[in-house]
């Protein structure tokens, strides 16, 4: 059997993290994040690991689109 591809769910809602996490369990590892911040320390530590990225726009510590930049810069 192949291993799966790792998504990386970034939501500061626990609540829609567990959903997610449950629905897409089958076809993925899934990895949580709930802000920007602790996202980029997994992408740090597991880029070259992950394959999809559901992000979260609106998120109190560091929001969406400052991740996307910070990302995107590096």
């Amino acid at each position: 059997m192949a291993a799966k591809r790792k998504l990386l769910i970034v939501d500061d809602s626990t609540l829609n993290r567990q959903v997610l996490s449950k629905m897409l369990s089958e076809q993925y590892e899934i990895i949580e994040a709930e802000n920007g911040i602790q996202a980029l320390d997994v992408l740090g530590e597991r880029a070259n690991e992950i394959s999809l990225i559901l992000l979260d726009i609106v998120m109190p510590v560091m929001d969406g689109y400052t991740f996307l930049s910070i990302h995107r810069a590096n």
